[in-house]
């Protein structure tokens, strides 16, 4: 077999069944750092071609007006996917104001597709809908490592699969949700995450 190394993505992502976390950890939630490179609002998309077609044309816009990237800590729970600055605290300043530090903050049953850029696997994005406008909004970030993106990415969408499954359990989801909150929600991320790699198939 070949040597593992962390920059071998095949063997990262051997089984995509294989949990990336206990499920246990998600009540507080796992960090990670990334960079943000900015937001846009897109249509619903209808396949993977048109997420990537999303993801770049935010890059070049952003990098267009020379927007600079955000250092950022993203935040993956049951509950949601919170994109917060990070930034240095000075000694003398004790308080954190967690509003101002807010870029995002979505519910992760609102999360529809979780992906990144098979040409710059460093590149991923998450596209979420709106509760207010219902209108999809596609946040795009950089990560240092390939490796690092990738988890990310599956971080997300076992996310989603504990809190449908959490759901299911308690009783709270109803007959008639499966369109917008249920397994037909679960199976867009799924076929999102197993085409990321060009090395995988279903």
């Amino acid at each position: 077999m070949p040597g593992v190394t962390k920059y071998n993505l095949v063997d990262d992502v051997h089984d995509l069944r294989i949990p990336m976390h206990n499920e246990d950890v998600f009540q507080h939630g796992v960090c990670f750092e990334a960079k943000y490179i900015g937001s846009l609002e897109v249509g619903r998309p209808g396949s993977r071609m048109e997420i990537v077609a999303a993801m770049r044309r935010i890059r070049y816009e952003f990098k267009l007006k020379n927007v600079k990237k955000k250092k950022v800590n993203i935040i993956v729970s049951t509950d949601f996917v919170r994109v917060i600055l990070r930034k240095k605290r000075k000694r003398k300043e004790w308080s954190w104001d967690d509003s101002a530090a807010l870029v995002a903050q979505d519910p992760i049953y609102r999360i529809f597709y979780v992906s990144h850029d098979a040409q710059d696997l460093k590149i991923f994005s998450y596209i979420a809908r709106d509760g207010q406008s219902n209108v999809f909004r596609c946040n795009v970030f950089k990560s240092k490592r390939k490796s690092q993106a990738m988890r990310i990415v599956r971080t997300v969408g076992q996310a989603f699969d504990v809190c449908h499954q959490l759901s299911l359990q308690t009783g709270e989801e109803g007959e008639g949700e499966g369109e917008e909150g249920g397994p037909d929600r679960a199976q867009h991320i799924n076929t999102v995450l197993v085409f990321s790699s060009p090395s995988l198939s279903l």
